[in-house]
């Protein structure tokens, strides 16, 4: 299955509730992207932006250099 990770939080229900289906960083399926349209809001893992959002999510400034462990 392929998955995309999140790059700008997805909300959920009515706006600005503060509710959200998914928050920057997480993953998820390219078929639930796709069923909800929701391209806007993530990228692929392998991508910069992908990559950053990750970071972010960890609590990290930059995401870890290619080969090398996030700490």
């Amino acid at each position: 299955m392929t998955m995309r990770i999140v790059t700008s939080d997805i909300p959920a229900g009515d706006p600005g509730r503060g509710v959200y289906a998914y928050r920057v960083g997480d993953k998820v399926s390219a078929d639930a992207v796709t069923a909800n349209g929701w391209e806007d809001y993530v990228a692929s893992p392998s991508s910069k932006a992908g990559q950053t959002a990750a970071a972010t999510a960890a609590g990290q400034e930059t995401p870890a250099p290619a080969g090398k462990e996030a700490k």
